[in-house]
């Protein structure tokens, strides 16, 4: 035999004689190990794995059945074929060592042809089993469907093998499953012979053998659940097909979960849709409800890949998810490619009689949370130039209403060409701003949906973008001052917190810095109570 298909045999025998005449027998076709005791003999498994064990029956510590229970209860351990080797030959001998899990017995004296007979048709057995595992196991790798039903029909529609998972969903055990027919037992009356026709095309020549369908199927209790399934067409050595192989999940309570959260929320699938942020729902396990397309993009999958997938297989530390509101936090997220991306994540929960019922998780890219990169500059200032009268004290916002617009441009104006570093963000054309004021060289954001070649913008959608410019800059300057003018422009294409948010977030960084903010706001466009809100850090200018 090939050295590299030499099957590995475990002798067992407290006489060593026993074991060098069988070691004798067999050391040319198979590797040989041996074990004097039952202990022994477990140990050895566990160690050298073997395909095959020959078990004398009686030890001195345990005996050859206790051996052989042991190992037949064992999921590592229980296919491994055993040949129980004794000199007792009576029938009530037998039925202990086929009750224990025997798979075959030898008489003593023994006989070297029978021994090799006996061996070699039982490792034949067990590599076919083996083969049987790593195609199953070869399978669920490529579809990536590790707990999910596995389970192979022939041509016939008959049940050929079924994992465990299979077996819990369905609500029977294996013996019950196996040999039955898939049509007959386990699939609704009314779709029966439509989910046969479905069964009879994949087998047939004229196609290529793979599928995916969502086909209801019925559990022990007769109820009928949904299974969404995935089907690969099975083919013996000579290329005819002999069956086939399916893959499928429980979709019934990702269904019902959607369409109760659809119907408790009509308004929420357009809301992810229009939504500039990327957004996931989980229901209550966890599992993914809906998310919108820039999540899909964000993460590298379609939408409909997305749905009814566990988060915790895109995430690092799914922990980090509490079913709580939580504004800000990061958490690491794996792409469908493996890409390791930190999202800068905030939670709202969705509560349903006071209990938990899912949670909206909202994500953005921590790489695209950067703000503009902002080179700060003065003004040049001349001899000539006359000491400016206004002073604004550092580490406060001050705000300008709409009644005198002009009054916060000049005031900034003055500041910047006096020798401080500024930055203005405004909805504003820079260049008019340039003219109209005398600003040559302080950088300028244009708030507008208009991309214009070496002038710096944000979108009205990019609000996020707007804070971390600010505390570029401010961090960059010693003594500098911002001018903002266009909240207005920004409360159009998002809701009002995030702008307070925005502004809370300014304020502080500016409190903790020697600069100072004018905010330039018309508050006629608030209602009061929003604009209260707004401005109740802040100093009038």
């Amino acid at each position: 035999m090939d050295e590299q298909k030499r099957g590995k045999v475990l002798v067992v025998d407290d006489e060593v004689m026993n074991i060098r005449l069988l070691e004798a027998y067999l050391t040319h076709d198979y590797d040989i190990f041996s074990a004097s005791g039952g202990v022994e003999a477990l140990e050895k498994v566990e160690i050298h794995n073997p395909d095959i064990i020959l078990l004398d029956l009686m030890m001195p510590d345990i005996t050859g059945y206790e051996v052989c229970k042991i190992l037949k209860k064992s999921e590592k351990t229980r296919f491994i074929p055993i040949i129980m080797v004794t000199a007792l030959s009576s029938l009530e001998d037998r039925i202990k060592g086929i009750n224990a899990g025997a798979d075959d017995f030898l008489t003593k004296p023994l006989d070297r042809l029978e021994i090799k007979t006996r061996v070699s048709s039982l490792l034949r057995i067990k590599n076919l089993h083996d083969e049987l595992i790593a195609e199953r196991d070869q399978a669920q790798n490529y579809l990536d469907l590790a707990g999910v039903m596995l389970l192979v029909l022939d041509e016939k529609g008959i049940v050929k093998l079924i994992n465990r998972k299979g077996c819990e969903i369905l609500g029977y055990s294996e013996n019950e499953i196996i040999g039955s027919d898939w049509f007959e037992n386990y699939v609704p009356e009314l779709f029966r012979e439509h989910a046969q026709q479905g069964f009879t095309k994949l087998l047939s020549s004229e196609n290529v053998g793979n599928g995916y369908f969502e086909i209801p199927f019925l559990n022990s209790n007769q109820q009928k659940r949904i299974m969404s399934w995935n089907n690969i067409v099975l083919r013996d050595s000579d290329g005819t097909i002999n069956g086939l192989l399916v893959s499928g999940d429980d979709s019934t309570e990702r269904l019902e979960a959607e369409s109760k959260i659809k119907r408790a929320n009509e308004y929420l699938d357009n809301l992810l849709k229009a939504s500039p942020i990327a957004i996931l729902s989980l229901d209550g396990k966890k599992k993914i409800v809906t998310a919108n397309k820039n999540a899909a993009d964000l993460l590298g999958y379609d939408v409909g890949e997305l749905i009814a997938k566990p988060v915790r297989n895109i995430v690092d530390d799914v922990d980090l998810l509490e079913f709580a509101d939580k504004k800000d936090f990061e958490m690491a997220f794996f792409t469908k490619h493996g890409e390791k991306v930190w999202m800068n994540v905030s939670t709202s929960l969705l509560k349903e009689d006071g209990e938990k019922e899912g949670l909206i998780v909202a994500l953005q890219d921590r790489s695209s949370l950067r703000g503009l990169f902002i080179t700060p500059l003065t003004e040049d200032v001349g001899d000539d130039t006359q000491d400016t009268e206004v002073e604004l004290e550092s580490g406060y916002v001050y705000l300008s209403d709409c009644e005198f617009p002009e009054k916060c441009y000049q005031l900034f104006s003055e500041l910047v060409k006096s020798g401080k570093p500024g930055l203005c963000i405004t909805r504003r054309n820079p260049d008019k701003v340039r003219n109209m004021y005398g600003i040559a060289k302080t950088p300028i954001v244009w708030l507008t949906k208009n991309k214009v070649e070496g002038q710096q913008s944000i979108d009205s959608t990019e609000i996020f973008r707007i804070y971390p410019t600010i505390a570029d800059f401010v961090n960059k300057v010693e003594d500098g001052v911002v001018l903002m003018d266009g909240l207005e422009y920004l409360i159009l294409d998002n809701d009002f917190l995030s702008v307070v948010k925005l502004v809370e977030q300014t304020n502080d960084t500016i409190m903790a810095s020697n600069s100072r903010m004018v905010l330039q706001l018309d508050s006629d466009v608030l209602e009061k109570k929003e604009f209260h809100l707004l401005k109740r850090w802040m100093k009038s200018v």
